[in-house]
């Protein structure tokens, strides 16, 4: 049997990855002390990332338990005598046969010897279902998507990642037994600072960067996503619909892995996500309309797409329908919906707590076909407020969304809120 596929594996799991303290992106419990025991550090973590911590093929009988319990002096460089000196998680820290061999006088010519009194040293002991004259069953692990410096971490217990292996009765060690993202964030973490377990707490200490130094999103085994262990981000089911309120309040956590052409691309780009909404959200879509939330004019222009969409449905003002205004009961407004007479101008009210509202059936023109200083317009109706030309709100307006006020205001003399008018306009 080749030394590299001999029973030496069975370190292989806890070493090679487990020993890459800066963890994956997973829910994790309470932080443990020095010497909590194995799995128990874990218990509530669910599974480990398979895009951080690639699936394990570990086809060899091992029990770390039993091998510290039977030698209490055995230390962990006894076996893994490079992780002391370990600079990268890529180092291959699985010990070889030597190791074995400091315990099971194993001999090569003799596959199915049996010692009495002596550790086993048959291969099948250590490779089950291995026949004489097969080749041994491969081990494979996958070095982990992540970067982690064991010579630095050498002052540090390994019980303290790794758990107590000897209490905790851990046999084979796999990918499960991994230690968790919290679990660095006991010293990798902006809160540590200044204390005796500060350490960096950049993302990229950890985590595999990009050329621009983001955290590499796309990797080999997948698409790396949070699972929302440190600001309930877990990228999953509707956080496209509600990530706004995470972006506004920490936008550079966000930049972490996203450059700003991630996001323009999509709030600004010609072609939407086509996943964004339900399949029959065209039947729900209302309410959510009338309330705002989410903001349909982040990725739906009222004027070109809402009200389009209307009138091809037979909704808005230019499409046919049995409304018509100048029919009576056959109105879609009440009586008095847009004047001073028994509607009390009701529109003007209703505009200001909800314009979306109303620019879901009428156009920007169908406004100016009254509030307007043009002469298409019918009687130069002002909207504004008595006071309005020259005022704080008028000039915030222009500051703000200067192209609204150019739609009635277009010679060079009514620009800017000190503008001289040329006819005179009743205010309303």
């Amino acid at each position: 049997m080749s030394s590299t596929r001999s029973s030496s594996f069975w370190f292989a799991a806890l070493v090679v990855i487990a020993a890459v303290v800066g963890a994956a992106w997973s829910r994790v419990s309470a932080a443990p002390e020095s010497g909590t025991a194995g799995r128990a550090i874990f218990a509530d973590d669910g599974p480990p990332s398979p895009v951080i911590f690639p699936t394990q093929r570990i086809p060899i009988t091992f029990s770390h338990a039993a091998h510290l319990n039977r030698a209490p002096s055995l230390q962990c460089v006894d076996c893994h005598d490079h992780a002391d000196d370990s600079r990268a998680s890529v180092d291959r820290l699985v010990p070889d046969e030597s190791a074995c061999e400091m315990c099971h006088p194993i001999d090569r010519a003799k596959p199915d010897l049996v010692l009495p009194g002596k550790p086993p040293v048959a291969c099948v002991a250590c490779h089950p279902g291995w026949k004489p004259g097969q080749p041994v069953a491969r081990v494979e692990i996958e070095p982990p998507n992540l970067k982690f410096d064991h010579a630095a971490h050498k002052t540090t217990a390994c019980t303290f990642c790794h758990g107590d292996l000897a209490k905790s009765g851990t046999g084979l060690a796999t990918r499960e037994d991994l230690p968790r993202m919290r679990l660095c964030l006991t010293c990798h973490d902006d809160q540590a600072r200044g204390t005796a377990k500060a350490a960096p707490s950049a993302c990229t200490t950890c985590h595999l960067a990009d050329a621009e130094g983001r955290v590499r999103i796309q990797l080999p085994d997948g698409l790396l996503m949070p699972t929302g262990v440190l600001v309930g981000d877990a990228h999953e089911g509707d956080f496209r619909t509600r990530h706004a309120n995470i972006a506004r309040t920490d936008a550079g956590y966000c930049a972490t892995c996203h450059a700003e052409r991630f996001c323009s691309d999509c709030h600004l780009g010609v072609e939407k996500p086509r996943d964004f909404h339900a399949g029959n959200y065209v039947l729900t879509h209302a309410t959510e309309a009338r309330r705002g939330t989410p903001d349909c004019s982040a990725c739906h222009r009222a004027q070109s797409f809402c009200v389009a969409c209307h009138e091809r449905s037979g909704v808005g003002t230019r499409a046919g329908s049995e409304f018509d205004s100048a029919v009576d009961g056959r109105r879609f407004h009440p009586d008095g919906w847009a004047d001073n007479g028994r509607g009390g101008n009701s529109h003007a009210r209703e505009f200001q707590r909800n314009p979306n509202q109303c620019a879901s059936c009428h156009r920007e023109d169908f406004c100016l076909e009254c509030h307007s200083n043009q002469e298409s317009a019918s009687d130069h109706r002002n909207p504004h407020g008595r006071g309005w030309r020259g005022s704080a709100r008028c000039e915030a307006l222009a500051r703000r969304n200067g192209r609204m006020c150019l739609r009635c205001h277009v010679t060079a003399a009514e620009t800017g809120c000190d503008w001289a008018a040329q006819r005179p306009v009743p205010s309303l």
